[in-house]
């Protein structure tokens, strides 16, 4: 499927954005491989430095004037001293939850196939921060109260810069993610998971009973919808949840696990460093993705 593919409108206003940052610093740990973190979709441009980046199986090396795609799931990071980054992060997934694009990306980009792109970062840049010449990691990440005048700047540029990157990746090939086609059933069942309180455990039963449904069938018909179980995909929200609190919100650890339903705080740990190979602490005073 490519970018080109033609859906209804109700299909394309039915993604679920969520712009995470653009900013322009050098990064904060250099010269030590990070362990295996999970990121976002993404792009970055090496200003100065370089950077090596462990996905999909190999290595890519990114030299300055050069930019990486960066695909959602997991990898290893590396940046050599005085690595500078001009890197924007967000998630654009279809409403089954799967990315909009992932195989085809974890590649670098040259120089003059940047430009368009660079250019359009640049002012997504000045958008959101203004005269300001460097904004972290960490800064960029943080929530900002806005008028509604002031939101919807932002998001123009975010769209905008959207509209430049699909014409990069289309350039490279990279196909859109087949989406998952849901039973009719299932469009109440999935408004009802997408708003389960995340402190309560899912009742799976409550759910079929609500559907008139049997158990099994709802959860094959789920799973097949998905891609993963409804307990894994409730777990992804969790998940999120807990990335998001972590980095966004000065809580304690104690606060955020029983937020999330775990009545002790070190089982919110060992569920966390599963998922993710680092513990809370160490996920929150990295900036979670150590700068990238």
């Amino acid at each position: 499927m490519t970018t080109s593919f033609l859906l209804a409108p109700a299909v394309w206003q039915s993604l679920r954005f969520d712009w995470l940052w653009v900013y322009h610093s050098a990064v904060p740990v250099t010269d030590t491989w990070s362990k295996v973190i999970t990121v976002p979709a993404g792009w970055f441009w090496v200003d100065t430095g370089e950077a090596r980046l462990k996905a999909s199986g190999r290595e890519v090396v990114v030299k300055p004037g050069h930019s990486f795609f960066s695909a959602p799931g997991t990898r290893q990071q590396w940046f050599a001293q005085g690595t500078r980054l001009l890197s924007v992060g967000f998630r654009c997934d279809w409403p089954s939850g799967e990315p909009l694009f992932q195989s085809g990306l974890n590649v670098a980009f040259s120089p003059a196939k940047s430009r368009a792109l660079l250019a359009a970062t640049r002012q997504l840049f000045h958008t959101v921060h203004g005269r300001r010449a460097e904004v972290t990691y960490r800064e960029a990440i943080q929530p900002q109260a806005a008028t509604l005048k002031r939101w919807s700047q932002r998001e123009v540029a975010f769209r905008d810069w959207f509209h430049e990157y699909l014409a990069a990746v289309e350039g490279l090939g990279v196909p859109l993610q087949a989406r998952g086609r849901a039973d009719r059933s299932l469009g109440p069942v999935l408004k009802k998971l997408e708003a389960w309180p995340l402190q309560e455990p899912l009742r799976f039963t409550t759910l079929a009973e609500s559907q008139r449904l049997g158990e099994r069938r709802l959860h094959d018909l789920l799973r097949s919808h998905l891609g993963m179980t409804p307990q894994a995909w409730m777990d992804r929200r969790r998940l999120d949840a807990a990335r998001e609190q972590l980095i966004s919100k000065d809580l304690a650890l104690k606060e955020i696990a029983f937020g999330l339903g775990f009545r002790h705080p070190p089982h919110f740990t060992a569920w966390f460093k599963r998922h993710t190979g680092l513990t809370p602490t160490a996920f929150r005073e990295s900036g979670g993705l150590h700068g990238a």
